[in-house]
């Protein structure tokens, strides 16, 4: 009887999330969007058009400018509103009115960095700079407010108990500073290197933050040959430079594990890929661009793409959700890419407050007000959270929250970013770029791009390449190490201003015939008053492979750029796999079968990511075992997962694997020295118990894609069996961390599991660009019972490309639904 009862339990344990899922999914069907047919609002001057083409991206035509933006904001809403409600709340630090109690740790950290007062004074600025633009903004959110009122809400929307609340532009500007601060490695590096370099003072930190001070370095002006060229013709090198302010390492230590969700929920710093070739590079005689910027994989994808089309201009764009400005875009005559500059533009200082008035900081050796100002964090299902926030003159006081709801007791520390501090223009750079007739007008944009500094790769039908660092470089003073935490009071490490943008960095049509930027350094040159441009540059690796295939012909095709895109290849890996194979066959007569086996399969690998790459597994394996061999004594769990995270871990690790003498090969714990070979020894063994619990005791049975696996998580399929529903995948994929297809996951934690990579892939030739080619990881639907919700996805795994419908006869061709707004 008790069997027959605990099969019915386990019977109804199944059938009770199912029968959940079924009914969310028919709940998802009624909520759908209408496509066909026609809308009547006042505030229209002209009829409007949306055609929606067979993968479901809306072409709007429009007489006026204003009109198409109302469209643009209400057919965005018809396809992502619910996401645009998660971005609003994360910007807001909103997550836990309507998740609760978990998700206040989150919210008082995008609390503690004040986006949103900013956005309201942007807000205000915008309306009284640039009328026109703003306006433009204006009725994209009367758009999407009018969809809210309109038609039904996701459901989503019912599940959560959420109810429509307008939105505004100020909404749109905080989401504008959402995706910059995620990418702003400071926040978590700068306290790091203070912490380590307090609790290690015999070790060399600037080992484990080399930027690319200990290879040879791979730029954006530079070739490999003229960077080392001049490195060597300096008189001398820069001592290492000591941090400002004193401070309580257990503090930093505070600080750091309450900074964790930047990296728990938005993951560690990916890259991008962008290069352009000139006529004299390719095989059809026009510029090519090809860009795929990388972002945390989302599930919408994080791009929507739209096409507006006036009487006088038109622009295939990609939009970030709740921005109606488009970030990446092209048409006939020009196209640009992105990927971040890297640059450092984001210091923390460690403020001293006055101890008998806590609204007075010192600040260039005298007592200064500070601006305070109180919050709530409101919860559902629990207490709200009263918190007090203050500004000091660097800007806002990260700690102040800490303190109220963590008992945190370490050092104030205030963000000084200079987002935060000069007005914010970017939009309007974006809005001009798009709008641009002429490589002149395009490039008397790019000044207004304050922060975060981005690359800007441009082509046109008219021959030209560039290249732009974009962004407000800062100068320092000399003996400021802005990788550490600065000294707030006494004004010697204050900013002395900004590079002049015309001092930028910069390329057009460079003799080579060609520009490839991936986040790496731009140049190993003075920029303006800054001798050495400091930045949080990501590994020199995928630059460097993408300038190697490059190099292997003189002129390419869009279709052979394609696997340039997609190439597996480990640019660092040969010179570490002979490291690790001269190491491990030093003692081969003692290698036990496998072990043999093993080591036969790294000796013979080809270096690829492929997902059936036995080499590749054991590979990723076992550096991962090796850094945490050498570096766990030094760090612990959590500093080492927080090092992980930085693009830096990989820079020290490629440098490690050839110096021999280094103190990190030695375990700081036990009485003896241990060397290289030992680590690596042990590390090789740690590897091989890892793959056979695994995957099995055959060594020829491990593959890379059976760790190495991509899913697309809808904020629902994080729960038990709905994530089988709303989710998209698992897929087994290719490619990996520092390789041109960058397939990124937590550095150093032994999880491979993607988490992100490319959020589009565009190839655009000027010899043609009526039919260039993208994808998207998932779909331009965001709603679940959408034929587009996820019709991309196997394509995008196994990468293939889709032909862009950009002419009025490829939509007319691919017609799916057609939308008419009029006036009433």
């Amino acid at each position: 009887m008790r069997k027959k009862w605990l099969k019915r339990l386990v019977i109804l344990g199944l059938l009770v999330p199912i029968g959940v899922a079924l009914c969310l999914a028919v709940l998802a069907k009624t909520r759908m969007s209408m496509l066909d047919g026609t809308i009547i609002h006042a505030r229209l001057s002209a009829e409007v058009t949306v055609k929606r083409d067979n993968w479901g991206v809306p072409h709007i035509e429009a007489e006026a400018e204003a009109d198409a933006y109302f469209v643009l904001g209400y057919v965005m809403g018809q396809d992502r509103l619910f996401q645009m409600e998660l971005l609003r709340r994360i910007a807001n630090g909103e997550l836990a009115a309507v998740l609760g109690e978990k998700l206040v740790p989150v919210d008082a950290l995008i609390r503690s960095f004040q986006l949103r007062p900013k956005a309201i004074t942007t807000d205000v600025t915008l309306q009284e700079t640039h009328p026109e633009i703003y306006g433009l903004m204006a009725a994209f959110v009367e758009g999407l407010n009018y969809r809210q009122e309109k038609e039904a809400l996701p459901f989503e929307f019912a599940v959560l108990g959420m109810t429509a609340r307008p939105f505004t532009v100020v909404d749109c500007l905080s989401i504008a500073a959402l995706l910059p601060i995620t990418f702003a490695d400071g926040l978590r590096g700068d306290p790091l290197y203070t912490l380590l370099q307090e609790r290690l003072p015999d070790h060399d930190i600037g080992a484990l933050f080399p930027g690319y001070h200990r290879e040879p370095p791979v730029t954006v002006m530079e070739s490999l040959e003229e960077a080392q060229l001049y490195l060597a013709a300096q008189s001398s090198t820069a001592p290492p430079l000591a941090s400002q302010a004193k401070r309580s390492a257990a503090g930093v230590e505070a600080l750091l594990a309450l900074l964790n969700p930047l990296s728990e929920n938005f993951g560690p710093a990916p890259g991008s890929n962008s290069w352009v070739l000139g006529p004299s590079r390719t095989k059809s005689g026009k510029a090519i661009l090809a860009n795929d910027p990388h972002i945390a994989f989302t599930n919408p994808s994080i791009w929507y793409e739209a096409q507006i089309i006036l009487p006088d201009h038109e622009l295939y764009g990609y939009y970030l959700p709740l921005i109606p400005i488009a970030l990446l875009g092209q048409n006939r005559h020009h196209a640009w890419a992105l990927t971040m500059f890297a640059n450092d533009d984001l210091d923390l200082y460690q403020e001293t407050f006055n101890p008998d008035d806590p609204d007075q900081v010192m600040y260039k050796g005298a007592w200064t007000p500070v601006e305070s100002s109180e919050a709530v964090i409101k919860v559902r299902w629990g207490e709200d959270r009263p918190i007090s926030l203050r500004r000091t003159p660097h800007g806002p006081v990260v700690t102040d929250m800490l303190q109220t709801l963590f008992d945190y007791d370490g050092p104030d520390v205030a963000l000084s970013w200079v987002w935060q501090q000069v007005e914010y223009t970017d939009l309007i750079a974006f809005y001009r770029m798009g709008r641009a007739t002429s490589y002149e007008e395009f490039a008397g944009a790019l000044h207004l791009v304050t922060s975060p500094g981005i690359n800007v790769s441009y082509a046109d039908i008219n021959d030209n390449i560039a290249w732009w660092a974009a962004g407000k470089i800062p100068i320092r003073p000399e003996h400021v190490n802005p990788k550490a935490m600065l000294d707030g009071a006494s004004g010697r490490d204050e900013l002395l201003g900004f590079v002049p943008f015309a001092e930028n960095p910069h390329l057009r049509n460079p003799p080579s015939g060609y520009i490839v930027t991936a986040n790496n350094k731009s140049t190993v040159k003075p920029v303006g008053a800054v001798k050495d441009l400091e930045g949080y540059w990501q590994p020199g690796d995928r630059a460097g492979r993408i300038e190697e295939l490059l190099a292997t012909q003189e002129k390419w095709s869009l279709k052979e750029l394609e696997a340039i895109q997609l190439d597996n290849r480990a640019y660092a890996a040969p010179a570490i796999v002979a490291v690790l194979t001269n190491t491990l066959s030093k003692n081969e007569s003692s290698l036990t079968e496998q072990e043999v086996a093993a080591l036969s399969v790294l000796k013979n690998w080809d270096f690829k990511h492929g997902t059936e790459s036995t080499g590749a597994a054991i590979y990723q394996v076992l550096c991962t075992m090796i850094m945490r061999d050498a570096l766990l004594d030094e760090m612990g769990e959590a500093l080492f997962n927080t090092y992980g995270s930085l693009a830096d871990h990989w820079n020290f690790f490629k440098w490690f694997m050839g110096a021999p003498d280094s103190k990190y090969w030695d375990d700081i714990h036990t009485d003896n020295v241990e060397s290289r070979q030992e680590i690596i020894a042990h590390a090789f063994r740690e590897t091989l118990n890892y793959l056979e619990e695994a995957q099995g005791n055959s060594v020829e049975d491990w593959q890379w894609g059976t760790l190495h696996s991509l899913e697309f998580k809808h904020p629902f399929g994080y729960l038990p069996v709905l994530g089988k529903v709303f989710n998209i995948g698992p897929f087994p994929i290719a490619g990996g961390a520092q390789q041109v297809n960058n397939m990124l996951y937590g550095g150093g934690a032994l999880n491979y599991d993607v988490i992100a990579g490319p959020s589009t892939r565009r190839l655009i030739d000027f010899a043609d660009p009526d039919t260039a080619y993208g994808i998207l990881p998932t779909g331009n639907s965001g709603n679940f019972m959408s034929s587009h919700y996820a019709d991309q996805a196997k394509m995008f795994v196994e990468g293939c490309y889709r032909v862009l419908n950009s002419t009025s006869e490829s939509v007319e061709a691919n017609l799916e639904s057609t939308l008419v707004f009029r006036a009433e």
